[in-house]
């Protein structure tokens, strides 16, 4: 009787053993996040267009006056030159990344302090746009973006992390 049990349980076993490889069937595959992220930014503008809220001509407008008030530093060179150049001025330096939420709500307040703040030099550092941009927030410091530090005559004074205008805006006034 043990003989006759033994070959039902083998047979069991091979019968149940398809049954699981069918159950793992692949899954759809599911979007990533940051194609999420893309579609939740066009679909926020779209809205924003219609109710009237921005245009295509003030975009572009406001893209050509955020040109002129930020600049851009893309590397350690050119930040230490700017901070040397900057004398006693005080230079606000707005680290952040392309895929960074927090930074694109930032970038039009920051750009909107720089027009209102005119005795203030105001640069941005684009992290991830260049191997010599990310080699300059490392030796900043910068673990987290968007990340504003504050020079004057050459020495750091201050620095804001996070989103927080109200905090960078003080800041700016405290060293102004």
């Amino acid at each position: 009787s043990h003989g006759a049990t033994a070959p039902r349980q083998l047979e069991t076993r091979r019968r149940s053993r398809p049954a699981k490889l069918d159950r793992r069937r692949p899954r759809a595959p599911t979007m990533p996040s940051a194609v999420l992220v893309v579609v939740a930014s066009l679909v926020a503008t779209a809205q924003a267009f219609q109710q009237g809220i921005a245009t295509p001509l003030a975009a572009h407008r406001h893209s050509a006056t955020r040109l002129a008030a930020m600049k851009e530093l893309g590397s350690e060179r050119a930040f230490d030159q700017a901070i040397k150049a900057a004398k006693d001025s005080l230079v606000i330096v707005d680290f952040a990344t392309t895929w960074c939420g927090p930074c694109k709500v930032m970038e039009p307040k920051v750009t909107a302090l720089s027009e209102q703040y005119g005795d203030a030099i105001f640069y941005k550092v684009t992290g991830d746009a260049s191997a010599d941009a990310s080699a300059l927030m490392k030796r900043e410091g910068v673990r987290a973006v968007p990340s504003f530090h504050f020079w004057k005559n050459g020495e750091k004074v201050d620095v804001v992390n996070g989103a927080n205008i109200d905090a960078v805006t003080s800041s700016l006034q405290k060293h102004i």
